[in-house]
């Protein structure tokens, strides 16, 4: 073992006096390096925090979130009754907790302000296995009501709204004109929901517990220790069924279904978009080690004479193999620690650009950082980068003829054809990676583009948009609610330079619309199929403010009000669908598959254009409009159309509704601009590190192909020098030079264009109206890249053309 060590620090002594002797190269590859592992290391640590561990969860892969099923692939929050029975009749959870969303006014300090708050057991946070970071959690005694005017904050609503202040536990808050006091704050670390501003003790009533239509309720459990996933599934699956049986008219079609938890955190697109991200900078990774190692291939060539003296002098293979490794191994671990300080710049600019509100929807965001974890990857990468990157030229480099490299002046370069083929693979495949990461980046730029277009028609510089939310408390009755839209719309509408204002639970393009089930009167649905359609409430003239046509019928008039007969309007795909050949005109529907979410029946009096509710996901269903007049919801989103500024509004809006209501408080009040940047800001986060790491790839391929034909012409001085001594012109040389780059750049290109194909259909999955063929960005980047490839070469191939003959052939 002391050997060992001796042999080791030996080995690095040297290695340290060689690098220290080629600074040029020493400083290029631990630059090189250093991007490659620094950029890994922080989308990594990003990962860790977002996919892998958003929550400070300990057996996380054991808490799993419950639903109830009525449709195949549609989860529904449970009904309290029948989580009761759960809680009573399973055994494959320890404890198992409710939480139920509820939108409040926080009051009595300024203006109101919107917050979101958790109703939920104390069973939650045993599940979550959490503690407070001040004060304490609700006791069972709190869940009753009269006991349960106790609160506890959120880490960062906490620190912004209140400055972190300790003695914030026994303060009094006003949360909808009610007093509460504050028992607790919750850590940093706990950001589950991640929405929530605070928790609130859930003290249901006797009738809500005996509720089974209700579906309000989202409910998590933690596993016991041996029970597996499949297990727990099975048993509530049975659970379920006795369930039917005994409920048939409540619990009839319903099923049961557990996922891990993290599943539901972090959705479909989050864990695919960052495993694109992370697979591109695992290609700009090998593109660094295909360039250093390239660079060694040219140090190994000038070191031949070293080596050769060393292998006389009695070095063996082994010995001088190690030698090289741990050469290559040290620049690496040096680039690794410049990739740490790279990783950390990242890691403080993602922070930095991502807005607050995005950023708290993200479980895991703030605890993004250079974790443990990410210190063992970057050490890996190093050390695996290190080995990748020298083994390959620390092999040629002991492939020489001692003899012919020991006599005086010999210029010999035994070996050189295999050195030149793995170097001209190397540059091949820094080319075809740089393809694949530039067509990849490019494509989703396309897309984010047209995906930041999609809603232009809407003039969204000039709409102001913000959300009310109605407490059941003051807005009992759905004439309240209605009284409340028709006072505020008539306030926004008299303010100076207001075009339209209009409600709507769901903005075009917002992804906010409720897919809801539906039926047509004396049109029964086929046992087990469904039809679906998005259900918008709007206001009486919202069709007219956002340009969707009517093709034919009316649309809503000022007479329908809660005293008339219920109307709606539907769109041209759901009439065609539903009404082939036949004036749907006339028909009644009715939305809502459960008494507690279902309308009363509509006549259609109208078929509008189609207009798309969402951004990142198809759906084909129509819409289903309805009058805001006549079944006025509890949440709307406003949008104001002006002639200037719309945020220059902001002000006069929140006065003018505070005449009606001085307690709401108006929620993300923005331009609609502003809110579908927000939306679109993973994807632009994507697309922005996709090329950079295009980017760096197309340069390090640029200085590799450089790299190779320096090379090239180095090693063939002589030759060039005879070629031109016998009558060779140089245009012939230039040519000959540029025909080498040539071939490896079209090689390159054939390789990366297969790989780029795969990587578009990736892109395509993540962006609709993207297609994984696109002729323009091909044929562009194709273009791109040889005439990059080739401008690279023309100075080596230039270099060659001027070589002097007698130069050349001086000492040969």
């Amino acid at each position: 073992m002391r050997t060992l060590l001796q042999n080791l620090f030996q080995d690095l002594r040297y290695a340290l006096r060689q690098l220290a002797k080629s600074p040029g190269f020493a400083i290029t590859a631990v630059l090189t390096l250093a991007i490659g592992i620094g950029a890994n290391t922080g989308i990594f640590s990003v990962m860790d925090a977002v996919v892998f561990r958003p929550l400070a969860v300990p057996d996380m892969d054991r808490v799993m979130t419950v639903y109830e099923q009525q449709n195949p692939g549609n989860d529904s929050p449970a009904a309290l009754a029948d989580f009761e029975d759960w809680q009573r009749q399973s055994s494959s959870f320890e404890q198992m907790a409710v939480r139920s969303a509820d939108n409040m006014s926080l009051t009595g300090a300024g203006d109101a302000a919107h917050v979101q708050a958790e109703l939920t057991t104390p069973a939650f946070f045993s599940v979550l296995r959490t503690n407070a970071f001040l004060g304490r959690l609700f006791s069972q005694s709190e869940m009753q009501a009269g006991q349960n005017r106790v609160v506890v904050l959120n880490y960062g609503f906490w620190k912004q709204n209140f400055a972190s202040d300790p003695a914030i536990v026994g303060r009094n808050i006003e949360l909808d004109q009610h007093t509460y006091t504050v028992i607790g704050v919750m850590p940093k670390t706990m950001q589950y929901p991640s929405t929530a501003d605070l928790f609130l003790p859930f003290a249901p009533t006797d009738a809500e517990l005996g509720n089974r239509v209700a579906h309000d309720y989202l409910v998590i459990g933690r596993l016991r220790r041996g029970v597996t996933v499949p297990q727990a599934q099975a048993e509530m699956t049975t659970i379920a069924s006795r369930l039917a049986r005994q409920y048939p008219a409540t619990n009839q079609g319903w099923t049961i279904r557990a996922e891990p938890l993290l599943a539901g955190i972090n959705g479909d697109l989050t864990p695919l978009y960052f495993k694109l991200i992370q697979g591109a900078t695992l290609f700009v990774l090998l593109v660094v080690c295909a360039n250093v190692s390239n660079l060694q291939f040219a140090r190994g060539i000038a070191r031949r004479p070293e080596i050769a003296m060393r292998t006389a002098l009695g070095a063996g293979r082994w010995r001088l193999l190690r030698q090289l490794l741990t050469e290559n191994i040290l620049l690496a671990v040096i680039g690794a620690f410049g990739g740490l300080l790279f990783a950390q710049l990242y890691l403080r600019l993602t922070v930095v650009f991502m807005p607050e509100r995005i950023a708290r929807n993200m479980a895991g965001w703030s605890n993004i950082s250079l974790s443990g974890h990410a210190l063992v990857l970057s050490l890996a990468l190093a050390i695996g980068a290190g080995a990748i990157a020298g083994f390959a030229p620390a092999l040629q480099a002991l492939r020489l003829n001692l003899v012919d490299q020991l006599k005086s002046g010999s210029r010999s370069v035994a070996g050189a054809g295999r050195a030149k083929w793995l170097r001209n693979f190397f540059a091949v495949a820094q080319i075809s990676l740089a393809v694949a990461l530039v067509v990849g980046a490019a494509l989703m730029s396309k897309g984010m583009v047209a995906m930041m277009h999609q809603g232009d028609r809407y003039e969204p510089g000039r709409m102001l948009t913000f959300s009310v939310h109605l407490p059941a408390a003051r807005y009992a009755s759905p004439q309240q609610l209605a009284d409340w839209y028709k006072q505020s719309l008539d306030r926004l509408r008299a303010l100076p330079g207001v075009k339209h204002a209009e409600a709507t639970s769901a903005l075009p393009l917002s992804d906010d619309g409720w897919l809801n089930d539906f039926q047509i009167e004396n049109r029964p649905v086929a046992p087990g199929k469904f039809q679906s359609a998005l259900r918008l409430p709007v206001s009486a003239g919202y069709l007219g403010a956002f340009q969707i046509p009517m093709l034919y019928g009316r649309g809503f008039a000022q007479g329908d009000d809660l005293r008339s007969q219920p109307v709606a309007i539907v769109t041209q795909r759901l009439a065609q669908r539903y009404f082939p050949g036949e004036n749907p005109i006339g028909h009644r529907i009715r939305m809502g598959s459960t008494p507690s979410e279902q309308t009363p029946w509509m006549s259609i009096v109208g078929v509008a254009a189609e207009a798309s509710y969402t951004t990142f996901v198809r759906v084909d269903a129509g819409s289903v409009y309805l009058n805001v007049a006549q079944q006025p919801p509890a949440d709307m989103t406003y949008s104001v159309i002006v002639d200037g500024d719309p945020l220059a509004l902001a002000s006069a809006a929140r006065k003018a509704l505070a005449g009606v209501d001085p307690a709401l408080p108006l929620d993300s009040l923005e331009t609609y601009a502003q809110s579908m940047h927000e939306k679109l800001i993973g994807m632009e986060y994507v697309s922005v590190l996709l090329g950079f790491d295009a980017l760096v790839a197309l340069l390090l391929a640029a200085i590799g192909i450089f790299g190779v034909m320096a090379n090239l012409v180095g090693e063939r001085t002589r030759e060039i020098g005879v070629r031109l001594a016998l009558g060779a012109r140089r245009e012939d040389v230039l040519q000959m030079i540029l025909r080498r780059a040539g071939i490896l750049t079209a090689t390159g290109l054939g390789v990366g264009l297969l790989l780029a194909v795969a990587l578009a259909h990736g892109v395509a999955n993540l962006i609709y109206d993207v297609s994984p063929y696109d002729p323009t960005v091909f044929g562009s980047i194709t273009a791109s890249i040889v005439a990059i490839a080739l401008f690279s070469s023309w100075m080596p191939a230039r270099r060659a053309a001027r070589i002097d003959p007698m130069v050349a052939l001086r000492d040969q």
